[in-house]
């Protein structure tokens, strides 16, 4: 059987529909990165739901739903390891 990506090979549409859907699976995942960051490590408080959800186009259930532990993880391992001393200073702090 004929995979998807075998199918046409060379066939410019196809491949512009591929790369248009790496695009938006990048940007995806840059969401979800930026709505943990914003929950979870702005300080004094986390950005409201309703404000994240305009920004984004998404419902208020959609953002809070958007972003997993391991989002949270990633967001984590960023800020350690760029900023080693913690995000006093700069709006933000770490959570542990």
């Amino acid at each position: 059987m004929i995979g998807p990506e075998e199918a046409r090979p060379g066939d410019f549409l196809l491949e512009m529909l591929r790369d248009a859907r790496r695009r938006r699976d990048q940007a995806d995942r840059e969401i979800r990165l930026l709505l943990a960051f914003a929950r979870e490590h702005s300080r004094p408080r986390p950005y409201r739901l309703a404000e994240l959800a305009e920004a984004t186009g998404m419902s208020m259930s959609g953002v809070r739903t958007a972003y997993t532990a391991a989002d949270i993880e990633q967001v984590n391992a960023v800020i350690t390891a760029t900023y080693p001393q913690g995000l006093r200073g700069h709006g933000t702090t770490p959570v542990a």
